[in-house]
């Protein structure tokens, strides 16, 4: 049965949460990477002086009411008031439909950004390891670090080329890529990476799905590696919709 109007407008609270907490934004710019990526810039006068750092968190309304998908910036300018944002139409839902249809000039409601990963000064050696939903951290990453050293990155995804493709649109140069379903080559990959750089200091920082996060934590502590060189933030879980 189609919604009338009354029940498409906004409740009371649902308007109030709007005025109070979100910036209003539109979009700048929409790149269509591949069948799955898009490239969103996003810019309005409520981003200027809004603090952000690589790692933290931008919430987007994709629907209503209170229906929103978070996403890592790649670049956030607080001067221009400008964002720009990677985004992974995986499957069936509010934010893949967003994805599918955002189109230049459409106004867009943000909530953030936010801390949501602490990765401190990036000063030393970096290992990332995540999936298509880890690349817009990937990217900002790999801008922070830009003249001091490469960040090594290690993904698991469902399509080698159209990942390797989004990757070289983000700038991310040499990642190594392995399909999510091949659990023994997925967990080799990471293992060869972590072999290389696990008695040097370096900060691993685990993102994406759930359950890879856990085995590749538990992997790490195995190695020796402490815990305070170890940042996790778990993007996604199968059957759990919505998780920032």
């Amino acid at each position: 049965m189609p919604f009338t109007e009354e029940e498409r407008r906004p409740g009371l609270l649902e308007r109030t949460f709007d005025r109070l907490l979100l910036r209003n934004t539109r979009v700048a710019a929409v790149q269509r990477v591949s069948e799955r990526f898009r490239l969103i810039d996003l810019e309005g006068d409520a981003l200027q002086g809004a603090a952000w750092a690589p790692g933290h968190k931008l919430q987007v309304k994709v629907a209503g009411p209170f229906t929103a998908r978070t996403f890592t910036p790649i670049v956030f300018d607080a001067v221009r008031g400008h964002t720009r944002l990677l985004g992974y139409a995986h499957g069936a839902g509010p934010g893949s439909d967003w994805l599918r249809r955002v189109q230049v000039g459409d106004a867009c409601q943000v909530f953030g950004p936010h801390r949501s990963l602490a990765l401190g000064d990036l000063a030393g050696p970096v290992v990332l390891h995540g999936d298509e939903t880890s690349f817009g951290l990937a990217a900002a990453v790999v801008a922070a670090m830009a003249g001091r050293s490469v960040p090594r990155c290690v993904f698991e995804v469902e399509s080698r080329a159209e990942s390797a493709l989004a990757l070289q649109a983000l700038g991310v140069g040499t990642a190594v890529l392995v399909t999510r379903s091949d659990e023994a080559l997925r967990m080799q990959a990471a293992s060869e990476l972590w072999s290389q750089c696990s008695g040097d200091g370096t900060l691993f920082v685990l993102t994406g799905r759930a359950q890879s996060i856990q085995q590749a934590r538990q992997a790490l502590k195995a190695r020796g590696v402490p815990g305070s060189r170890i940042v996790s933030k778990a993007y996604w879980a199968p059957g759990k919709a919505g998780m920032d």
